[in-house]
């Protein structure tokens, strides 16, 4: 019986530390996406404002962008107009922040179970 659990702990133990990995990267590559995004301003001609809101799909008619404001958590890009309007310049990819808020909650229940686990073993060894 010591078995099992021993290596139901190891197992919680290594997907949580799989988890926190994939979420490390996950976010690594939002901040690496909307850093190159962000150094492109500014180096060359028509480089103000950043390309990305001039040309995203979902930016108002009319509207005239006049800067963009880059938010860590969750990792994306805004553009906003010269009336103070905003949207998203789709630089990181939409499937990116989902999946970095999965793979975030499976560290902490991996973890999580594993501490319990750990607990009860430790009880259990206490005990008998």
């Amino acid at each position: 019986m010591a078995e099992q659990n021993s290596g139901a702990s190891t197992l919680l133990r290594g997907t949580a530390i799989l988890a926190a990995s994939v979420t490390a990267v996950l976010y690594l590559l939002g901040l690496l996406l909307a850093g190159l995004a962000v150094s492109e301003v500014g180096s060359g001609t028509n480089s103000t404002p950043m390309h990305h809101c001039v040309y995203a799909s979902d930016a108002p008619a009319d509207a005239q962008v006049e800067t963009h404001v880059v938010r860590y958590l969750p990792v994306h890009v805004l553009c906003r107009t010269t009336d103070d309007r905003m949207f998203n310049s789709q630089v990181v990819p939409s499937w990116l922040n989902p999946a970095l808020a999965v793979s975030f909650a499976a560290t902490v229940g991996c973890a999580g179970a594993a501490f319990v686990q750990a607990d009860r073993r430790a009880a259990a060894r206490q005990a008998g």
